[in-house]
């Protein structure tokens, strides 16, 4: 039996794909493949994300069964061309490449598909020549026509993604991705009140699906806020939230996942009881340990990264999970952390391994040289497990005011996993902010991290001399083409919300923001003000 296209748990994944959450798809994926275990889209959707993570042996298993089941399946055997052709087996790729030509020469959909996963897998050439060859088969192809948009519109070629957008809207006036496609480059053009007039059209006379509507709410909740309406941006991020908190509830509720607040207590129970003391001595490994770059969601982490990218000496990688691994088996199981302690070198080189072949694929290089940095912001939560594999990495550590960032977290458009299905009510985003920091402080305590704190208003404020401060710490010097971070992050694919704002001058707008919405904040200021203390800012 095939699973209901109205499971809450399917819309889950398909939003986490769209949002290149790959932890959160998987994680919604996995129980509905044990209950319908040949359901051919299910399988085609898992070999996905596992290819995504990096094992392309396990995705092919996937993939291959899809492919028992459905053998004139194109998108499967699209996928499986992808994946020998990453293997080695190009004589295998152009046989199943030819396959799918003979079987649909005219279908558009599949090349979408393609084009989709591409993009989500950040290779971007590889997307927009699906996307093109769709849109070649059918020009009328409004999905083509939008994916084509999108990713125009993440390139910051406006008028590039204004015009397919519009061509997709002039096809189907009522389609919910070709309007929020469309209101989201003319936004970003700076057309606010007319992207504000689109989206409330489309919510009155659309028939659209939830997704759509709070992604509708959320581009009108941006837009009235950069016209100083803050009590009806509230109102809009406000729907958009509780509208997404209980469409996917259900669907949260039954995931297990490390980044669930009953994880995190334990954690934070564990590294304020556990003996550090006592662990054995790690051997250093065969080569540099990483720069870890953690904090929270909206804390600077995007801003940072380009700017420390742009040195010769330093690769900075996007947000993937690197340390998936150790993660599942120390801190999932219940217990789990307690085997930190008796890890001999053999366990440490295997996680090690683990760790370098992960960042190996999803960079698509082997990077031998120079500093590299792994940011990934909830990775606070894994500081205890991050020394004790690498004990003498470094550790940058991005600090904003918590009252801005969870504010921010609140106006964001994440893609729905546990940790962000937390950001989705005020009063949930601060308690989870809490337990994060509260995890990351027991760790400074109790570890003797080789840690920097960074200040994002300090970024904003003296870019040069924090920067160079930072990498004094990591042993380098400023270089002048730090300065142009700019030009470097509008070449670069950005998979984070921040993707718009690093590619803007330095601005200090969305300082004190959260000021503009005290009466709306006022019940989770308690909650933010011992880290409001604690890390330097003015009392609420």
């Amino acid at each position: 039996m095939s699973v209901d296209s109205d499971d809450p748990r399917l819309r889950a994944s398909i939003e986490a794909f769209n949002r290149g959450d790959l932890s959160g798809e998987a994680s919604f994926l996995e129980p509905l493949l044990d209950e319908h275990p040949d359901d051919v889209r299910l399988l085609q959707r898992m070999g996905a994300v596992v290819a995504q993570l990096g094992d392309l042996k396990r995705a092919k298993d996937f993939l291959s069964r899809a492919r028992d089941i459905d053998p004139d399946n194109i998108y499967v055997l699209q996928m499986l061309a992808w994946i020998a052709r990453r293997l080695g087996d190009q004589d295998e790729a152009n046989r199943l490449n030819e396959r799918v030509m003979a079987l649909d020469p005219d279908n558009a959909a599949p090349y979408v598909d393609l084009g989709r996963f591409n993009l989500a897998q950040g290779e971007i050439a590889a997307a927009l020549e699906c996307f093109e060859k769709a849109l070649a088969i059918e020009p009328t192809s409004v999905d083509a026509l939008v994916s084509l948009a999108s990713l125009c519109e993440r390139r910051h070629e406006f008028e590039e993604a204004l015009r397919f957008a519009e061509r997709a809207v002039a096809l189907a006036p009522e389609h919910g991705q070709a309007n929020i496609t469309l209101a989201r480059v003319e936004l970003r053009s700076g057309q606010t009140q007319r992207a504000v007039e689109r989206m409330q059209n489309l919510l009155a006379t659309a028939r659209i699906s939830e997704a759509d509507a709070a992604s509708a709410l959320y581009l009108i909740g941006q837009a009235v806020d950069k016209l100083g309406d803050f009590d009806h941006a509230f109102v809009a991020f406000q729907s958009a939230n509780n509208m997404l908190h209980e469409l996917y509830g259900p669907a949260v509720a039954s995931m297990d996942s490390v980044l669930a607040p009953e994880r995190l207590q334990k954690i934070h129970t564990h590294f304020e009881t556990e003996d550090v003391a006592g662990w054995t001595t790690v051997p250093d490994g065969e080569r540099p340990d990483p720069v870890f770059l953690v904090g929270f969601p909206r804390s600077g982490t995007t801003l940072l990264d380009q700017v420390l990218n742009a040195h010769s000496a330093i690769d900075t990688l996007e947000e993937k999970e690197h340390l998936i691994d150790v993660r599942n088996e120390l801190v999932r199981p219940d217990g789990g952390l307690a085997g930190l302690a008796g890890m001999t070198k053999d366990d440490v080189d295997a996680y090690r391994q683990k760790y370098w072949s992960r960042v190996r694929e999803n960079a698509g290089r082997d990077l031998a040289g120079g500093i590299l940095i792994d940011k990934m912001p909830l990775n606070t939560i894994l500081l205890g497990l991050i020394y004790r594999l690498f004990p003498k990495a470094k550790i940058i550590f991005a600090v904003r005011d918590p009252r801005d960032v969870v504010l921010s977290c609140f106006q964001q458009r994440f893609g729905v996993n546990v940790a962000m299905y937390q950001l989705l009510k005020l009063e949930t985003a601060a308690a989870y902010y809490d337990q994060v920091m509260k995890i990351g402080a027991a760790c400074r305590q109790r570890l003797p991290l080789d840690l920097h704190i960074v200040r994002y208003e300090d970024v904003v404020g003296d870019m040069e001399s924090t920067v160079a401060d930072l990498l004094a710490f990591l042993g380098l010097p400023w270089e002048a083409q730090m300065a142009d971070y700019r030009d470097q992050a509008r070449r670069r694919w950005i998979t984070t919300p921040s993707a718009e704002q690093v590619i803007e001058p330095l601005y200090d707008t969305s300082i004190g923001k959260w000021r503009s919405y005290r009466r709306h904040m006022e019940p989770v200021l308690s909650v933010l003000e011992p880290w409001v203390d604690a890390f330097g800012y003015e009392a609420s």
